[in-house]
């Protein structure tokens, strides 16, 4: 008997509220936890309308079953990358919920923004991983085909008082 079957679409702004819940039941994010379901969905709305509107910057995808409940979530964006004399894609966020990991998803995610980047034609595609995540741990990306990049580091420069993080 096979697991549940998934569909991986590019995210509507109707997905607020779906995208709002799953990132709220990862409960990492202090954002989450320290505002209403109403203040997350209607910050995530935002974000998906200005997404919607402007495809050409930024892709979200959601991984949803068959009632329609989002169980992964998948953000790319476009970069101009004039080292490369090309574009490049930059994948900021990939969250699949408890309940459905080890089903595929985040292969299908990635492979979906992979996809995207090469019809986007771009040069490559990277993200960044929290060493202590469990996919870092048990070598999620790797397995993908991925390959960290252990010379560079990186620099953050916090623009706001408090991290939503």
């Amino acid at each position: 008997m096979s697991g549940p079957s998934y569909v991986i679409r590019p995210a509507l702004p109707s997905d607020a509220a779906g995208i709002a819940g799953l990132l709220h039941g990862i409960g990492w994010f202090k954002a989450y936890e320290n505002q209403t379901s109403d203040q997350n969905q209607q910050a995530l709305q935002t974000l998906l309308d200005h997404a919607h509107t402007e495809p050409e910057r930024d892709l979200l995808l959601i991984a949803e079953d068959a009632q329609q409940r989002i169980h992964g979530y998948c953000a790319v964006h476009w970069l101009p990358i004039a080292v490369l004399q090309g574009w490049e894609a930059y994948v900021s966020e990939l969250f699949i919920a408890e309940t459905a990991r080890g089903a595929g998803l985040g292969q299908q995610l990635l492979d979906a923004a992979t996809q995207a980047a090469r019809d986007k034609g771009c040069v490559r595609i990277w993200l960044l991983n929290n060493r202590e995540r469990l996919s870092y741990v048990r070598g999620f990306y790797p397995q993908q085909g991925w390959s960290e990049q252990a010379e560079m580091a990186r620099f953050v420069l916090p623009l706001r008082t408090t991290d939503p993080s």
